[in-house]
């Protein structure tokens, strides 16, 4: 299993989208895979917002049922393997 970065805490869900809001701990970038502590894929990197020194990110789930279990538990981003330079 690749090393994984703490992406944050989730803090509920979005009433009006469904989506995890998270209190950002490190840069993501939209589109990356949330993963659980044990590495289990629950959403991706939908959005970031609020203040720049403090923002909140939003994760789309991928199962709305599975979310509510996983509030209060922090999500990890996969770390990309970076290429080589020859």
């Amino acid at each position: 299993m690749k090393p994984k970065r703490k992406v944050g805490l989730v803090l509920h869900i979005s009433k009006s989208t469904g989506n995890l809001i998270l209190k950002a701990e490190t840069d993501v970038e939209i589109g990356e895979s949330a993963l659980d502590k044990s590495g289990k894929r629950v959403g991706v990197i939908y959005d970031f917002f609020g203040p720049v020194d403090t923002p909140y990110i939003a994760v789309k789930p991928r199962s709305l049922e599975e979310s509510t279990k996983i509030i209060g538990e922090v999500l990890y981003l996969e770390e990309k393997q970076r290429k080589r330079k020859r």
